[in-house]
């Protein structure tokens, strides 16, 4: 049976910990805009960690339980920036982490919350790494932390089991490649010019990576083009039309109509007076 929270269960934690996949979605406000939803499997070459994890707030009593309110992942680089697009966006930062076990009892877990992009390199950033003794890797480009509003439980029996075998490495050595140019004065095969070039903007041309985007101003990188036919933003910065939910149709009818009450209001003055038209329209109607 599912069960619900409002900050993350201590028993929980261990189970939470102890997990190789998590999923994270999130939308832009506009409608027209693209929900994503992306896996998220961090670990170094050794398999360590930790990548995500819980934030505990300090009790002043030890006998007492924990109150978990915040849970944070680090958010390595690569040709997406859309959950970082949606929670720089104002008025919104929604955000939903969801776990699941695929060994042993079932289980999914899903975390609700608003959620705040810590870039690379800011202060915020550096200043929970070394308060939660996180390890920075090759691509690391922020730590996304999450203020909890709800958790909930559920049973997770459709979920198949499945056996881990190991974790990729392809994106370490990509972006260690990435980051040595960097630090050689090779710019243009550095790590700064890939988020200008893919993380500047999301899919539906909303600013993404703050870093990225004064890159791309400073160094004349243009973006990649990340949608195409119709559904294509028309340019960065400037989303699709919202399509009306109304038609030609519609606006003539309610135009008719408009002017049918018109005439009728105008008509009952003209014969009774204005101050009997609201009593005489009242009987009518």
């Amino acid at each position: 049976m599912g069960a619900f929270f409002e900050t993350i269960p201590p028993s929980l934690v261990d189970w939470i910990l102890a997990q190789k996949l998590l999923y994270i979605a999130s939308a832009p406000l506009s409608g027209e805009g693209c929900i994503n939803v992306s896996p998220k499997g961090i670990t170094d070459r050794n398999g360590a960690g930790p990548f995500f994890g819980v934030i505990k707030e300090p009790t002043l009593d030890s006998s007492e339980k924990a109150v978990i309110r915040k849970f944070w992942y680090m958010d390595l680089t690569g040709s997406g920036i859309e959950t970082t697009s949606h929670l720089h966006e104002p008025g919104n930062g929604r955000i939903t982490v969801m776990l699941n076990a695929f060994e042993g009892p079932p289980r999914i877990l899903r975390i609700y919350g608003k959620g705040t992009v810590l870039e690379y390199g800011t202060q915020a950033f550096n200043a929970l790494v070394k308060s939660e003794g996180i390890k920075i890797i090759a691509g690391t480009r922020s730590i996304i932390l999450v203020d909890i509003f709800q958790v909930g439980t559920s049973c997770g029996f459709s979920v198949p089991t499945y056996d881990f075998t190991g974790y990729r490495t392809t994106l370490h050595e990509f972006f260690e490649k990435r980051v040595a140019a960097e630090e050689a004065g090779n710019r243009a095969d550095g790590i700064e010019r890939y988020w200008a070039f893919k993380n500047a903007w999301s899919m539906d041309g909303l600013p993404g990576m703050k870093r990225g985007v004064e890159t791309g101003k400073t160094d004349a990188v243009k973006p990649i083009k990340k949608m195409v036919g119709p559904h294509a933003p028309l340019a960065n910065g400037q989303l699709r039309p919202i399509k009306a939910a109304y038609s030609v149709g519609h606006l003539i009818l309610v135009a008719l109509l408009s002017s049918i009450f018109t005439g009728v209001a105008i008509l009952l003055v003209l014969l009774y007076g204005p101050g009997a038209s609201r009593s005489r329209a009242s009987k009518i109607w």
